[in-house]
């Protein structure tokens, strides 16, 4: 389950939420984070760029491109793994039969 949202490109970021001169404060990102920021941008540029032009990385540097598929394909398992999750603890509430409430009368 690697879903992580999109952080900025930095390995730090600043606390917008933190008030007043404690808003320069820096904390650290998690380097998984950083890491998948990264691929969602090569996936982003690889996506923009033409089939010429990737033709030409390919015959430039065939292992680059080879290390690019192989870490898209690790994120779409995981993506893939993630989304079974929730699908089965989607199912799991759909099956379920609300119980009547019982009052404190009885």
């Amino acid at each position: 389950m690697r879903h992580h949202p999109l952080p900025p490109s930095g390995p730090l970021l600043a606390t917008p939420s933190t008030p007043g001169p404690l808003r320069s404060q820096v904390t650290h990102v998690a380097p998984d984070m950083i890491e998948a920021a990264q691929l969602r941008r090569l996936a982003s540029t690889v996506l923009c760029k033409s089939p010429e032009d990737l033709a030409a990385l390919a015959e430039t540097n065939p292992m680059l491109v080879w290390e690019w598929i192989d870490a898209f394909r690790k994120e779409r398992l995981a993506a893939e793994a993630e989304a079974r999750y929730w699908s089965a603890a989607a199912a799991a509430l759909s099956t379920v039969t609300p119980q009547p409430v019982r009052t404190a009368a009885e």
